[in-house]
């Protein structure tokens, strides 16, 4: 399908989804598409999207018409994510040592740090060593202008990273934009597949693949939840695949040459250090982008984790290991819903950002 289709598609179902939420309450009133200020976020590398593509998109899916347009507001998804983490107090961090000498952190369940759309206990807010008084402190004094933060974009495919210095009256500008880095999350799910297919071998996880498609992407996303912890983790085996990797020779057989991983009943056993092996290629791309961009000599203070491959901890820990002797290293409890909220502040308050386009095609972009 086209792109322009499918993203039409995409925000006419977003828009008639909010809609029908907000009508839901009658002492609200009736609302259409009119009423709104709509608010869309877009990849951070700006300079290479299509500006007109998005408009066209949010007009045949009904969000404004032609006559409308400047209801409209497209928000690069750093600024959006580092307007919200601003506003944040200090228990809206995870807090996180500057050393690997403590190992084995542990990690608990805790409301602050999951969505409401996961169930309990599926993120964990990780509480190191060292007091979170000291985390207090550095975020009591972030909202100083002429600060600067280096905000690492951490997305499924990309890893974006930019600089932002906060002018006066708290209005951010963005400063240098490193290349683009295709290490996100999904590298790190790549690597479990071919794990899996290292497990399944002699073709089996392959046949599997091409069968049973459904099952295989049900296990990529209890994985993607899995990877967000940093120890021994364990996944279910579905039964069709138990079933298909019988036809060759007893499922216990395919775990004995394999290092890393055990089989317990219906369910593998992965290890704690050949989960953290998963990131390995990832985390080293992402430590060589933020050295290049840290050896500008930016007067950088903070480096900001956002997106959903942040809520990692394994990410996180690595790079507090990196960079947090020399930095601040932030997080928010919920990473990527800090896209999300920074977008809704920045559509109530524009003016948060500084503008740098100029030009018709990019409507009133935070003018």
């Amino acid at each position: 399908m086209e792109a322009l289709k499918v993203l039409t598609k995409v925000l006419m179902f977003l828009k008639n989804d909010a809609l029908k939420t907000i009508n839901v309450h009658p002492a609200c009133g009736k609302f259409t598409a009119s009423d709104f200020t709509w608010v869309l976020t877009v990849p951070a590398d700006w300079k290479d999207f299509p500006k007109g593509f998005m408009i066209e998109a949010a007009i045949q899916a009904g969000l404004v018409t032609e006559d409308t347009k400047g209801k409209l507001m497209l928000v690069l998804e750093p600024e959006a994510a580092l307007t919200w983490c601003l506003k944040l107090p200090s228990d809206g961090f995870f807090t996180q040592n500057y050393s690997r000498d403590s190992q084995d952190p542990s990690p608990g369940p805790t409301d602050a740090g999951t969505s409401c759309n996961d169930p309990p206990g599926s993120q964990v807010a990780v509480h190191f060593e060292k007091e979170p008084e000291e985390t207090k402190v550095l975020l009591e004094t972030q909202n100083r202008d002429g600060k600067r933060y280096l905000v690492v974009d951490c997305g499924d495919i990309y890893i974006n990273i930019a600089v932002y210095e906060v002018l006066e009256g708290g209005t951010l500008k963005k400063l240098q934009e490193a290349p683009i880095n295709f290490l996100g999350g999904r590298t790190v799910d790549r690597k479990f597949k071919q794990f899996l297919e290292e497990i399944f071998s002699d073709g089996v996880w392959k046949e599997y693949e091409e069968n049973f498609s459904s099952e295989v992407q049900k296990m990529m996303y209890d994985f993607i939840r899995l990877k967000q912890v940093d120890e021994d983790v364990q996944i279910s085996c579905p039964f069709s695949l138990g079933m298909w990797a019988q036809r060759k020779k007893k499922i216990e057989t395919f775990f004995v040459s394999v290092e890393g991983a055990s089989w317990d009943e219906g369910v593998i056993r992965i290890s704690r250090e050949k989960l953290r092996s998963f990131f390995d290629e990832s985390l080293q791309g992402i430590t060589k982008s933020l050295r290049e961009e840290l050896q500008k000599d930016l007067n950088i203070g903070s480096i900001v984790l956002v997106g959903g491959f942040a809520e990692s901890q394994i990410l996180r820990q690595h790079i507090t290991d990196q960079f947090g002797p020399q930095y601040k290293v932030l997080c928010p409890l919920r990473p990527q819903e800090a896209v999300l909220k920074g977008a809704v502040e920045l559509g109530r308050n524009p003016k948060l950002v500084s503008s740098q386009k100029k030009g018709p095609a990019c409507l009133n972009w935070f003018s």
